[in-house]
């Protein structure tokens, strides 16, 4: 499966599910979604799992306060390395336990 293929999903305990092609990056990493942008420094690679970003960074337009990146609302993340094209990935989030998944 290809990185834009890919559904990615938020896990209640852990955060976002990042893939692996996307985990390792020179410098930065920048994540959007509907509720926000956030900037990840460093070199070295990514945990599995992004405890920044939250079932809470989705939703639609209506039920967020300021979105700042509407255009990914209800269910889509962007991971962009730096330097190169950003990736958007839709989102499902996990429900008590990783084999009860919801859309967003």
């Amino acid at each position: 499966m290809s990185a834009e293929q890919a559904t990615l999903h938020v896990d209640a305990d852990h955060g976002l599910w990042v893939p692996p092609e996307v985990r390792e990056f020179d410098k930065q990493i920048v994540f959007r979604t509907p509720r926000s942008t956030l900037q990840h420094f460093g070199s070295g690679p990514l945990d599995p799992y992004y405890g920044m970003i939250t079932a809470d960074s989705f939703g639609d337009t209506e039920d967020l306060h300021d979105p700042k990146n509407p255009e990914l609302a209800p269910n889509q993340v962007s991971i962009m390395k730096q330097g190169e094209e950003a990736i958007v990935f839709e989102v499902e989030c996990v429900i008590d336990d990783p084999g009860n998944r919801r859309a967003l």
